[in-house]
């Protein structure tokens, strides 16, 4: 129905992807109502606010049309992927789902039905995040329904029955598109796709989906949310739950959400006003971050004692020496911790006069120096601590890779290959990747400097995976000339760092 530009915001200095809705051979009635639905697009996704949601900057009215002014996501949708390299492996797919189901949730309880969930609108970000795109025929359930005259509006491989069947859309019509959704990407196609538009949506409304034979623990999910009928479909928290289990199954896991960076984005590779670009790393500095309420933006994060927790029964890992190399190539000591019995938020004590954070989105927390605060980036799944008396940040993310690889040694070089190849870092010189292990898990910390702005920065950047599959990157940077005096905070924070 139209095109996405890559475009640049002059007045706030951005990039950005503009939707153009292109309509040819309606006449005037046809032209109002998908104007209208383009606006009930950008009033959709405008209303939520989540991480795997793309987010609407404004709605722009030229030539007697809207334009759609949105987040610019470099990625490649699932379809893409599916496409390309065939069936995924169990726990990606789980973990894209769940990001999914996160989003979903988040839109129902706002009121809003997505209406269209499918792999071509399910974006797997450049910087490893998974969003959920393209609102154009989401409904808001306080408004009157809107369909194309005489018909319904959807894909029908992903279309739940009760729709088909010229029911209204509910929550639950979402969950059985997420169900065919899942079933495409660990099947590489969906229950009910056949030869032509009327033969699937025979299907959709007469057969039973086919046992997928590669989803295993995933099996019982795409099925209970499959079922046909809504009442008797699986729940949003149970398909969370079990989605969060599958994403912890050990088979072919990444571990730091870094994919490869890949070409595309939103439709063709189109261009207004550009100006030459960057891509965003987890090694970049944040271009916007927000700061977030306690409790606030669906409880994002939550600070808790001012002070070390005392009288716990829970056992403090214990630090052992382990020999890593320096620039210099001389050895020295760097700590690396044993098992733990326990990964709470109280596992590990705080110094005095910190206090601890809990971020109930990533399900993790640590430790804030006193008078540092933390800001949630808008437009990744991290946070970014900062304080007095130091240039230097700490950043905190936790993403879904696209790319599985059990290494995090081999992913970190792999990737400063990607980089250089693409000249991403100016002046880029590696001081180090090294095998580490933390929190009783493979880790590996990638030591390297660089060039930002005119500025040499230091950077030392921790990627690893918990025991239930999720993954991690606690990234310090600074001023080149700060170094030896602010590496302290890197070991401080990570002594604090407990997923939860």
């Amino acid at each position: 129905m139209g095109v996405v530009w890559r475009a640049y915001d002059e007045l706030l200095d951005r990039t950005v992807a503009i939707k153009e809705v292109r309509y040819t051979g309606v006449g005037e009635d046809k032209r109002a109502e998908l104007n209208r639905r383009t606006i009930r697009e950008a009033r959709a996704a405008g209303r939520l606010d989540h991480p795997s949601v793309i987010v609407i900057h404004d709605v722009v009215e030229e030539d007697g049309r809207p334009w759609i002014v949105m987040q610019l996501i470099r990625s490649r949708s699932l379809a893409d992927v599916i496409r390309e390299h065939g069936p995924l492996p169990v726990a990606q797919a789980a973990m894209i789902g769940g990001r999914v189901l996160d989003a979903l949730r988040a839109a129902h309880a706002t009121g809003v039905l997505h209406r269209d969930v499918k792999p071509e609108n399910v974006l797997l970000a450049d910087d490893g995040r998974v969003v959920l795109t393209d609102f154009g025929i989401a409904s808001l359930e306080a408004e009157a329904g809107l369909t194309a005259t005489g018909g319904l509006v959807g894909t029908p491989a992903y279309m739940p029955p009760e729709r088909l069947n010229g029911e209204p859309a509910r929550p639950e019509s979402d969950l059985w598109s997420l169900g065919a959704t899942l079933y495409a990407a660990v099947e590489g196609a969906p229950p009910f796709k056949r030869d032509s538009w009327a033969a699937t949506v025979a299907a959709v409304l007469r057969d039973l989906p086919g046992q997928p034979v590669r989803a295993g623990v995933l099996g019982p999910v795409i099925m209970g949310l499959l079922h046909r009928d809504p009442a008797a479909r699986m729940s949003a928290d149970e398909a969370a739950h079990l989605l969060r289990a599958a994403a912890a199954e050990p088979i072919m896991h990444g571990y730091v959400g870094h994919p490869t960076p890949q070409p595309g984005g939103f439709g063709p590779a189109r261009t207004v006003a550009v100006r030459p670009r960057r891509r965003g790393w987890l090694m970049a500095v944040p271009a916007v971050v927000i700061a977030v309420a306690a409790l606030g933006t669906g409880g994002w994060y939550v600070i808790t004692s001012q002070r070390s927790p005392v009288g716990t029964s829970t056992p403090t890992p214990t630090l052992s020496p382990a020999p890593t190399s320096t620039s210099s190539g001389t050895t020295s000591p760097s700590p690396t911790r044993t098992p733990e019995p326990s990964a709470t938020p109280t596992a590990a004590r705080l110094p005095d006069g910190w206090r601890r954070l809990v971020n109930s989105t990533g399900r993790f927390s640590i430790g804030l120096p006193e008078g540092w605060q933390a800001k949630k980036n808008p437009t990744r799944d991290s946070i970014t601590i900062t304080g007095p008396g130091t240039p230097g940040q700490m950043i905190v993310e936790w993403t879904v890779p696209e790319k599985p690889l059990a290494d995090p040694e081999r992913r970190w070089a792999e990737l400063e290959k990607e980089i250089q190849a693409k000249g991403e870092f100016e002046r880029y010189r590696r001081i180090g990747i090294r095998a580490t292990t933390y929190l009783g898990r493979p880790a590996a910390d990638w030591e390297f400097t660089r060039m930002r702005g005119s500025l040499l920065i230091h950077v030392i950047n921790r990627g690893f995976r918990t025991a239930d599959g999720r993954h991690f990157a606690l990234y310090w940077d600074t001023a080149d000339s700060w170094w030896d005096q602010d590496r302290h905070y890197f070991d401080e924070f990570v002594k604090t760092f407990r997923p939860r």
